[in-house]
């Protein structure tokens, strides 16, 4: 690449402005040229038929010498019939040759052993403006190649669509392939090219497995596109999880004792510590050897002074404990290190800290696996720092969010190193301040008047106002970054009222300067939002967000079930309330005496006077007057609220008539009860048990996690942080427990999911490391497999053989 860049370089600092194109020869030219071995060389470029491209290289040793031609080079191009091709720019360099050209630029190199020609680079650039008009004239507007950059341009996927032999060429060889194969995949995903798709996936699993220590960055080609697959092939993300698990990019695997707590704990490979921070202590250290060395007073006076602070510190228990935890903290920041010690105070904690590692932690088998998942999690390299603030670019991670991802150990162990190494302490800081924002609020609308002062209040008020704008300014920016995404998750809507809602009550009460009973409504509320927000906050933690993953995954399955009986239920609250609507005037303030059995006055409940006899008076004798809630069919809002109710089971609100008189009405409560609370509400629970069913797994806790990462890199991390190497590196490595391991591959082939066909030997020597009897049948068909190929070979030789004396025969 950097030859190709420089080749550019040389060309585009060509001064053309004086350029007058179309008064030269821009089908045909030859350019002869000199090597650095005195050898005469001569290109001949020409254009046929508009659309191709013929080059010719004529070579001589020296002027005497004859004349060596070599096969003429042809590259046709799919170019609009009004998209003629035309040279417009031409330079050599030893043996190549760049060529700038009305649909782009291209550069060709000769091959001096195989006496070839090929196309190393081409890229489609639209540099004239046809006049459309004159669609088979030769008057063309020229671009002003001034203008472009002295840069090598990036490739464009018109250059796929437009020539054959481009695409040939980049699947066809491994550099090239590492160069321009995501972009390649990327043309043939959004095209639809299955065949393509299959041929490049098939040569990056074979071109791996040729050199599993040297060629895994071939893999970055499929996970760098796993976005593209996951939209519009996932079967592919699925293939590659199971016939990449339990890789390493090495021929063997090797069994290593370490501590048992780390398993599916990830790192990568030539860690970089930063030992500057412990430069004063290694100058300490080597004063005290010095000293030591040259038997000075002044080591003595030290290590008496370390050795009085040690007693104190054993007859002083809490300062002991005060000691142990400061060298812990400048131990794992790297403030100290174990290398050279003289301190007293440092040998003796690396001492201790050793035998209690050696004496409460058990070693047990582990092996070292890889993240088939290369630069799965980087970012572009190529950023804006005022455009990564408002809308940043997302790695192919935060773009994927796919299940059968994180249902591979490879999954998992991205997770946990992100996890791991930064964003436990973002969702800490990021919690810590949302408890600060709560407590803020909570403080001022729950403590009583006579409990806090009235200016303290307006503080707390305040505060929240300002914690609240800060946490919303994230949620704006999530909402900047991919609207649609936003609304599709429900929580993120939850969490806008969870802020707005406090920030809004804060500005109201603090310029109303009162209590009143809007201001309750709105607190209670507030209050009751923010504390089911801070509950969410345990959603990170596997303990609980096993449980809020099913509770999201389920809600997302049965939103439309739910959408369709909330209709049933509007349409039988709106029939209840057409036939329960009173049709006369009435008051609830004056008794209205009429024969409308929905008047509320009609139904409320009345005493009557029983005589001595027994006889009843039928003139009441006490009524108790009615109110919103006698008759709740009186208003839609209140009958859809009755309903509701009915469907919870309680049936007061249609208890004030009588069944025996109002047939329709029996109608509507046996229709209501059998549709809607006997048949629906049992097949909701159905659908509940099936979901639950479903999601009750830790790949749901996986995906989740992932998703609080992804907000964290996205919105929380400034832009040069995302590039840290430390970070978000390109290859991840995790441990896995041998016995684990071996539970693991079991289960994998009850399910039929391990897949012995791709990298047999690794994997062969995987099971050998397990002590696990391989599948006769996988075995029986690879060695089928090997067998047809043999005999497919032998055949050809035959055949080979054959037109060879075929041919002498002949001559």
């Amino acid at each position: 690449m950097n030859k190709k860049r420089k080749l550019f370089e040389i060309v585009s600092k060509i001064e053309k402005k004086s350029k007058q194109y179309n008064g030269r020869n821009l089908i045909e030219r030859t350019i002869i040229t000199e090597t650095t071995d005195k050898l005469l060389l001569a290109w001949k470029i020409k254009i046929i038929d508009h659309n191709k491209i013929m080059l010719q290289v004529f070579k001589k040793a020296n002027v005497s010498s004859k004349l060596e031609l070599t096969e003429p080079k042809t590259t046709e191009f799919n170019v609009n019939a009004f998209r003629k091709i035309k040279l417009l720019e031409i330079e050599l360099s030893d043996d190549d040759i760049i060529l700038i050209t009305t649909i782009g630029f291209l550069i060709y190199h000769f091959n001096e052993n195989e006496k070839s020609i090929s196309l190393i680079y081409w890229n489609y650039l639209e540099l004239t403006i046809p006049n459309i008009s004159t669609l088979y004239a030769d008057s063309e507007d020229f671009k002003d190649l001034q203008a472009l950059r002295p840069d090598l341009p990036s490739l464009n996927w018109d250059s796929f669509k437009i020539c054959d032999e481009w695409i040939s060429y980049v699947k066809d060889n491994k550099k090239n392939l590492l160069e321009y194969g995501v972009r390649l995949l990327s043309f043939a995903i959004k095209e639809h090219k299955l065949d393509l798709i299959e041929e490049i996936y098939k040569k990056c699993i074979d071109w791996f497995e040729e050199d599993l220590g040297k060629n895994k960055m071939v893999l970055s080609i499929i996970t760098s596109t796993m976005p593209l697959l996951n939209k519009h092939y996932p079967e592919y993300i699925l293939k590659y999880s199971l016939e990449t698990t339990m890789i390493i990019d090495n021929p063997f695997y090797s069994i290593e004792y370490q501590r048992s707590n780390l398993h599916l704990y990830s790192f990568q490979y030539l860690q970089l510590i930063n030992l500057t921070r412990s430069f004063f202590w290694s100058k300490y250290n080597f004063f005290l050897y010095n000293s030591f060395q040259k038997r000075k007073p002044i080591y003595s006076i030290i290590l008496l002074v370390e050795l009085s602070l040690f007693l104190a510190m054993i007859l002083f228990l809490p300062i002991f404990f005060i000691y142990i935890a400061i060298f812990y903290i400048l131990d794992k920041y790297h403030f100290i290190s174990n290398n050279g010690n003289m301190s007293m105070f440092a040998i003796f904690y690396f001492i201790l800290l050793n035998n209690l590692t050696n004496l409460t932690t058990t070693k047990t088998p582990m092996i070292t696996f890889m993240v088939p998942y290369i630069n799965f999690i980087n970012y572009p390299q190529n950023y804006s720092w005022f455009s990564e603030l408002i809308k940043p670019q997302p790695s192919p991670f935060i773009e994927t969010m796919n299940r059968d991802i994180y249902n591979t150990w490879s999954g998992e162990a991205i997770i946990n190193f992100k996890w791991n190494t930064y964003g436990k302490f973002y969702y800490s800081i990021i919690w810590i301040g949302f408890m600060t924002f709560l407590g803020c609020f909570t403080a001022a609308a729950t403590i009583p008047l006579r409990y806090i002062d009235d200016d303290i209040r307006k503080k707390l008020l305040v505060a929240s106002i300002v914690f609240g704008f800060i946490h919303l300014s994230f949620e704006i920016r999530q909402i900047i970054f991919d609207v649609k995404k936003w609304i599709r998750d429900f929580w993120n809507i939850f969490d806008v009222i969870a802020y707005v809602l406090p920030i809004y009550t804060s500005i109201y009460w603090l310029q109303l300067g009162e209590m009143n009973d809007e201001i309750i409504s709105l607190l209670s509320f507030s209050c009751l939002f923010l504390d089911i927000k801070f509950l969410l906050f345990f959603r990170a933690l596997e303990y609980f967000g096993v449980y809020f993953a099913i509770m999201t995954s389920v809600a997302k399955e049965i939103i439309s079930f739910l959408v369709l009986i909330f209709i049933i239920v509007i349409s039988f609250a709106h029939a209840f309330y057409i036939l329960l609507l009173p049709r006369s005037n009435f008051t609830l303030d004056n008794r209205s005496i009429n024969n409308d059995l929905n008047n509320p006055w009609n139904i409320a409940s009345t005493y009557n006077q029983i005589f001595e006899n027994g006889t009843i008076n039928s003139n009441p004798f006490l009524i108790q007057p009615p109110n919103e809630n006698t008759n709740m069919f009186i208003d839609f809002k209140t009958s859809l609220f009755a309903t509701y109710l009915f469907l919870t089971g309680d049936s007061d609100a249609l208890s004030n008539w009588s069944y025996l008189n109002r047939p329709p009405l029996v109608i509507l409560i046996v229709l209501f009860s059998l549709l809607i609370v006997v048949y629906l509400m049992n097949l909701l629970i159905g659908l509940l048990s099936n979901a639950i069913e479903k999601n009750n797994n830790r790949v749901s806790y996986l995906i989740q996690k992932a998703q609080i990462l992804a907000e964290i890199e996205l919105f929380y991390m400034l832009p040069f942080q995302r590039r840290w190497k430390e970070w978000f590196p390109e290859v991840i490595y995790y441990y896995a427990n041998l016995d684990e391991i071996r539970k693991e591959v079991k289960a994998m082939m009850e399910r039929k999911e391990w897949n012995a066909d791709v990298f047999p030997e690794l994997k062969s020597d995987l099971l050998n490391k397990l002590y696990i009897q391989q599948n006769t049948e996988n075995t029986a068909q690879q060695e089928l497999n090997k067998l047809n190929i043999q005999q497919n070979t032998v055949q050809q030789d035959i055949a080979q053989n054959s037109d060879n004396q075929d041919f002498c025969r002949s001559h």
